[in-house]
């Protein structure tokens, strides 16, 4: 039984689809499919099943599926260790994050990272806390960042740092004049905002509870790209977090204002790691990197 077949069908088992796995492996579909096909003779037992829908995975393919990810991790890290052995940091960083925090965190620690070590690839996934969180306990995901961590024995919390949190919006808006916003002059305008998962959902409605207000959440996107152009169209607000050091506009035709506000304005980054599970060099450094910058923020 060969490795590829393993590889490949941890892809499959990943993605949900022969073709979608095919395109992240640069192959085509047949091989992908000619790959199970041997791994369903070696074992006996049909490993998938096929739908309109896409494919899932049978029952005996979840046990596979399950061995193959620990097995391919373990080769990673006999890998690392090999290539430490020769003063080399390589192998891979699965990093899972939230969406906003993406450009001024892990970018800016990736493109540091990079410079001393080159060979290492990155795998970057965004999403809510919970999925985060469910990602990092799964072991597809090495390293994570995002807002308000659930609690779990199975993660740790490393570093934390408080942001604020502000209103952006088109420098053309009727509030852009302003120095300071509170939650009531936010409620007279369109918002874009998250799905009810993302915490600055769960804190706006929390914060509409508490003042009595009704927020006009006109645009309900998990995209924080759609976000931000409905707010350089002037269509809607976005709510997002800024740095508290090195804080630069990242986009010219937004403008941020202050939320004056105790609870809303200010919002708790977390750095988490797997508790028990041994962590490659280079996920020890590009850790170790990413604290020193969340740490900053706390200055």
């Amino acid at each position: 039984m060969q490795l590829r077949a393993l590889r490949y069908f941890s892809q499959v088992a990943k993605s949900g689809s022969l073709r979608e796995a095919a395109d992240k492996l640069f192959v085509t579909p047949t091989a992908v499919t000619r790959q199970i096909e041997i791994l369903e003779h070696f074992y006996g037992a049909a490993l998938i099943e096929r739908s309109p829908r896409g494919i899932k995975l049978t029952r005996e393919g979840e046990y596979l599926a399950q061995a193959v990810e620990a097995t391919l991790r373990e080769l990673d890290l006999v890998k690392e260790k090999i290539s430490t052995s020769q003063s080399i940091v390589s192998g891979a960083i699965r990093i899972c994050s939230a969406e906003s925090l993406i450009s001024s965190f892990i970018a800016p620690v990736i493109t540091e990272f990079r410079q001393a070590h080159p060979r290492v690839t990155f795998e970057i996934e965004i999403g809510s806390a919970p999925h985060i969180a469910q990602e990092l306990i799964s072991g597809k995901a090495d390293v994570a960042l995002t807002f308000y961590m659930p609690v779990s024995a199975e993660l740790q919390v490393t570093n934390s740092c408080e942001l604020m949190h502000k209103v952006l919006m088109s420098i053309n808006h009727p509030l852009s004049g302003k120095s300071f916003l509170t939650l009531r002059d936010v409620a007279q305008h369109p918002l874009a905002i998250p799905p009810s998962n993302y915490s600055v959902r769960q804190l706006l409605e929390s914060a509409a509870r508490r003042e009595n207000l009704t927020f006009d959440m006109r645009f309900i996107t998990s995209s924080l790209d759609m976000q931000q152009k409905l707010a350089v169209l002037g269509q809607a607000l976005i709510i997002l977090p800024q740095l508290n050091v090195d804080d630069t506009a990242e986009h010219e035709k937004l403008i941020a204002i202050s939320l004056a506000d105790p609870v809303m304005g200010v919002v708790k980054v977390d750095l988490c790691l797997p508790r028990q599970r041994t962590l490659s060099m280079a996920t020890r450094i590009f850790h170790d990197m990413l604290s020193k910058r969340i740490d900053k923020q706390n200055g």
